[in-house]
């Protein structure tokens, strides 16, 4: 398998209307659009006419017309010119769907799973992109590791004076990577502690999964009493998507849950639900944030000086390159 051949999201469903819609995957520039039926569509976003990007067209019922010389394609590929109507050709496309406020696509000629992404029990609280001007190993690296949350967030982390105190573990499969943190909450917002049931001196719990096939980790959020007797009263679960757009961004699509104690439907989270977007569109962007200011682009670990926090950046590495790149693994150093 290459870094196509998975099922990812690569655009906001609430994106694509009727106008096409271009993006990259992987260097790869893919067309997207509506036919009248509502249903996606992806086909390559290089007319095979003469190079025009099909995404700067329009949308005639069913087909996407080139705006340069009005080619028109259909879902699959099939294309027809109206100068010359016995001339055809055939561009690549993909298979697509939409599900969790995402369009996703893949190759039609693998049969990758689909990410399960069901939370009974849940309330879906937003579904996100944000663009991240780093390479995709970078990116992944980031969200990663908690390491960073006593200084660059404010809700989701750990009392950065007691950083020392915060137990990490690592589980590790042949196609998965478990990290499970637990320690010292850091101080939150008076309101939104509140709001979560969380006390000063709470245990925040951290427990991310990442997989490889698509490349994305699953993040389980949720704070007790120290010694675990009592239980904040909102838990979180976040499904956060790696798509390289090329060597130097990554694009990442974000789908997050809650359930609620509290009493009433969904808990009463539907109240909140936009403060509760808010706070993680804020905190995925500190995450963003802190990517610019990278002074070194180069993705390899050798000679770095990582911490006990880290163990997962060469565990992570090894299947990305196996798994979602469909490259033989090198060695990677953790010292």
């Amino acid at each position: 398998m290459g870094m196509l051949d998975h099922w990812q999201p690569v655009l906001l469903s609430r994106q694509l209307r009727a106008r096409p819609v271009g993006v990259t995957v992987a260097g790869v520039p893919v067309a997207l659009f509506r036919m009248s039926n509502g249903e996606p569509a992806a086909v390559s976003d290089v007319c095979p006419h003469r190079r025009l990007k099909l995404s700067a067209g329009e949308v005639i019922g069913d087909r996407l017309r080139c705006r340069y010389h009005g080619w028109t394609f259909n879902a699959c590929g099939y294309g027809e010119s109206p100068a010359t109507p016995k001339m055809t050709t055939c561009t690549t496309s993909y298979d697509v769907r939409e599900a969790h406020g995402l369009v996703w696509m893949k190759p039609r000629d693998c049969e990758p799973e689909f990410p399960d992404l069901d939370m009974p029990g849940y309330l879906p609280i937003c579904t996100l992109e944000h663009s991240v001007p780093a390479p995709l190993e970078l990116t992944v690296d980031n969200f990663n590791e908690i390491e960073h949350s006593g200084t660059v967030h404010d809700t989701f982390g750990y009392d950065l004076d007691r950083l020392n105190e915060v137990k990490v573990r690592f589980e590790a499969t042949d196609d998965s990577v478990r990290v499970i943190n637990s320690g010292p909450t850091k101080r939150l917002n008076h309101l939104f502690a509140w709001l979560l049931g969380i006390r000063p001196g709470d245990t925040f719990h951290d427990d991310w999964t990442t997989r490889f096939s698509p490349l994305y980790s699953v993040f389980d959020h949720w704070w007790t009493s120290p010694d675990g007797s009592r239980e904040a009263m909102v838990r979180w679960r976040l499904y956060i998507f790696f798509v390289p757009q090329d060597e130097k961004t990554t694009r990442v699509f974000s789908v997050t849950y809650a359930k609620s104690r509290y009493p009433g439907p969904a808990g009463g989270l539907r109240l909140v639900r936009w403060l509760l977007r808010r706070e993680i569109a804020r905190e995925i962007q500190a995450d963003v944030s802190m990517l610019y200011h990278m002074a070194d682009f180069n993705t390899g670990i050798e000679g770095l000086k990582l911490s006990r926090f880290d163990k997962v950046l060469g565990l992570t590495r090894e299947r990305i390159s196996r798994i979602y790149r469909g490259q033989p693994a090198g060695r990677v150093a953790l010292a």
